[in-house]
C-alpha cells in the first residue's frame, strides 16, 4: 500500500503513514526502512532519509537500493567520496537489469568528476617517490612532456643511462594522478624484482620484426594494391608490431597495478574509475572499429580483443560495472580472456605479482605472438648487450622496436649548400670514426643520441656542445651529433626513417670515404 501510495498516487503522506505501520509489524524490515529514505528524499528531507537508509543499511548491508540511497544522500551533502563509496558497492551488488545499476554508475561517475577537482593528491604521490627514491638508490623527477605517445610514461634510470628516473606526463589527461601513481607501482615491482634476481626486460629485436613483417605479409601486399607508399606501411607496420608488444608486456603488469593501487589508495580510487572507464571506452571503439578490423590482421585483432577484455573484467570486480559485452567478442575470444583473468587472479591470491613474466609469455604462446619478443633478466642482458647485435631498443617497462630518434620533425639542408657541405664533412667523420667498429657498438653511438634527442638537439646552436659516453673525449655540435646518428644508422636499418634528409651529403661523403681508402 505504501509503494502504490507512494509511486502510482504520489502521495507522500500516506504512503509514510503505511511504511510506519509495517515496522509497527516488524521493526526489522529493511526494505520498508528503504523506501521510508527513498520517500523522505522526494521531500527534500535529506538528514531524515539519510536516518533511515542507514538503519536500512545496518540490518542488510547488501541491499543496492539502501547503497544508492546512501549515495545520493553523501552526494547532496558534499561528501563526494563517500558518495562514490557507496555508488560503487550498490554496482557490485544488483545486476544490470536493475533500474538502480546505470542510475549507481552514472551517479559514480559524476561524483568523481567533482571528486577529482578537490583531491590534491601531491602528498600521496611524494610520499610514495620518495620511498621508491630510497629503494632503488636513484631520484625521481617529474617532466611534463605533451610528446610522449602515452598520457603517462617512466624511464627507468639504468636503462637510459642516467643518474635518475623520470616519469614523463601530458598535462590535460583526465585523472593523470592516477597514471603518474601506475607508473610508480611500476618502479616499485622492478626494485622488488631486483632484490631477487628476477627482474625481466622486454626486448624486442630486428629479428622479432621481421619474422612479424613475414607473417603479416598479406596484410603488406593489400595495402600496397590500394596505393599506399612505402613509408605509410612501414609506419602502420611499426604501429602494429610495437602497438601488440606493448599490450602482451603490460596487460598482466597492469592488473596487479590496479588491484595494489584500488587496495592501498582508496582516495585515489575516483581518478582511478575515470581513468580505467576511459580507457576502456578506447578499447571498445578500437574493438568495434570496422576501418580496424579491415586492415589489421586477424591474429593481433584476435589478441588485442582478448587482452582489452580481460581490462574490463577487472574493471568489473574493482568498480561493479561491467562493459565486456561492449566488445561484441566471440565466444572464443571470451573464453580464452576468462581463462587468461583466472590465471591472473590465482597469481593476485598467492601475491605473485613479481613473477607476472610467466603470465606474458603464456599468453603470448597462447595467442601465437611469442616469436615477436624476448624476455630476457636484466643481469643476464646487460651481461650480454655488447655482444647482443640485433636489439632495436633499449629495454624499459614499456618497450617498442624502433628508437625514439633525435628529431622527427624533417632537418633538410638541400637548399643551403654551405649546410650541405657541413653535414657530408660531419659524415664523412662518422663514416671514417665507424670504420671497422662492430655494428653492436655502432648501435651503441646511433642509440644514446636518439636518447640525447628525446630533450632536443638543436642543430643550429654551434656554440652548445654535447658529449657522449660511446665515443670519449670528443665534443660535438648538434649538427654534428645529428649527422653521425644518420650515419649510423645507415649501417643498422637504413630503411628507418631518422626524420634527418642527409641522403645526398651521405652518398657524397661515402664517395669520398672509399676514395680515400683506394
Amino acid at each position: 500500500m505504501g509503494n502504490i501510495f507512494a509511486r502510482n498516487k504520489k502521495d507522500i503522506t500516506t504512503s509514510l503513514f503505511y511504511y510506519e505501520r509495517v515496522l509497527t509489524v516488524n521493526p526489522n524490515d529493511s526494505i520498508a526502512m528503504n523506501n521510508i529514505g527513498a520517500n523522505l528524499m522526494q521531500l527534500g528531507r535529506v538528514n531524515d532519509a539519510e536516518l533511515y537508509f542507514e538503519k536500512a543499511f545496518s540490518i542488510n548491508s547488501s541491499y543496492p537500493n539502501t547503497l544508492y540511497g546512501l549515495a545520493m544522500v553523501n552526494n547532496l551533502k558534499g561528501y563526494h567520496l563517500k558518495a562514490f563509496g557507496y555508488a560503487i558497492e550498490a554496482l557490485k551488488k544488483c545486476k544490470p537489469e536493475n533500474p538502480v545499476y546505470n542510475n549507481a554508475f552514472e551517479l559514480a561517475n559524476q561524483v568523481s568528476l567533482k571528486e577529482i577537482k578537490l583531491i590534491d593528491t601531491t602528498e600521496m604521490f611524494n610520499q610514495y617517490s620518495q620511498k621508491l627514491a630510497i629503494e632503488s638508490g636513484k631520484i625521481i623527477d617529474v617532466i611534463q612532456d605533451n610528446t610522449v605517445p602515452t598520457p603517462a610514461k617512466l624511464e627507468i634510470a639504468e636503462n637510459h643511462a642516467r643518474d635518475r628516473h623520470i616519469i614523463r606526463f601530458k598535462k590535460d589527461r583526465l585523472a593523470i594522478p592516477h597514471l603518474m601513481m601506475h607508473e610508480l607501482v611500476h618502479l616499485d615491482l622492478t626494485v622488488q624484482c631486483r632484490r631477487k634476481n628476477t627482474n625481466f626486460l622486454f626486448v624486442a629485436t630486428k629479428g622479432h620484426k621481421e619474422q612479424f613483417i613475414r607473417n603479416n605479409e598479406p596484410i603488406i601486399q593489400r595495402l600496397n594494391r590500394e596505393g599506399l607508399n612505402d613509408n605509410t606501411i612501414s609506419d602502420y607496420m611499426n604501429a602494429l608490431f610495437n602497438g601488440i608488444n606493448s599490450q602482451i608486456y603490460n596487460t598482466p603488469i597492469d592488473l596487479f597495478i590496479e588491484d595494489f593501487l584500488y587496495q592501498s589508495y582508496p582516495s585515489l580510487r575516483p581518478f582511478q574509475f575515470l581513468s580505467l572507464h576511459s580507457l576502456l571506452k578506447e578499447y571498445i571503439d578500437a574493438a568495434k572499429s570496422k576501418k580496424v578490423a579491415e586492415y589489421t590482421p586477424l591474429s593481433i585483432r584476435n589478441a588485442n580483443i582478448i587482452l582489452s577484455l580481460i581490462h574490463s573484467f577487472q574493471f568489473r570486480d574493482l568498480f561493479g560495472y561491467d562493459m565486456s559485452y561492449l566488445f561484441k567478442a566471440a565466444s572464443s575470444q571470451l573464453s580464452f580472456a576468462k581463462e587468461f583473468y583466472d590465471d591472473y587472479l590465482k597469481y593476485q591470491k598467492n601475491d605473485k605479482a613479481i613473477e607476472a613474466h610467466h603470465l606474458i609469455q603464456k599468453w603470448a604462446k597462447k595467442l601465437r605472438i611469442d616469436n615477436y619478443f624476448s624476455l630476457i633478466e636484466e643481469n643476464e642482458y646487460h651481461a650480454s648487450r655488447l655482444n647482443v647485435e640485433n636489439i632495436v631498443h633499449e629495454p624499459n617497462h614499456l618497450i617498442k622496436a624502433e628508437p625514439e630518434l633525435a628529431n622527427k620533425s624533417q632537418v633538410d639542408y638541400s637548399n643551403e649548400p654551405a649546410g650541405q657541405a657541413t653535414v657530408t664533412m660531419y659524415c664523412l667523420s662518422a663514416l671514417q670514426h665507424f670504420e671497422g667498429m662492430a655494428r653492436s657498438e655502432i648501435q651503441r653511438v646511433g642509440f644514446e643520441i636518439g636518447q640525447l634527442g628525446r630533450h632536443g638537439i638543436d642543430p643550429s646552436n654551434h656554440d652548445k656542445k654535447y658529449m657522449l659516453k660511446s665515443i670519449q673525449g670528443k665534443e660535438f655540435t648538434g649538427l654534428q651529433l645529428l649527422a653521425y646518428m644518420y650515419v649510423a644508422f645507415q649501417f643498422i636499418d637504413p630503411g628507418l626513417d631518422t626524420g634527418l634528409n642527409f641522403k645526398h651529403e651521405f652518398q657524397s661523403a661515402k664517395e669520398i670515404h672509399e676514395k680515400g681508402k683506394n
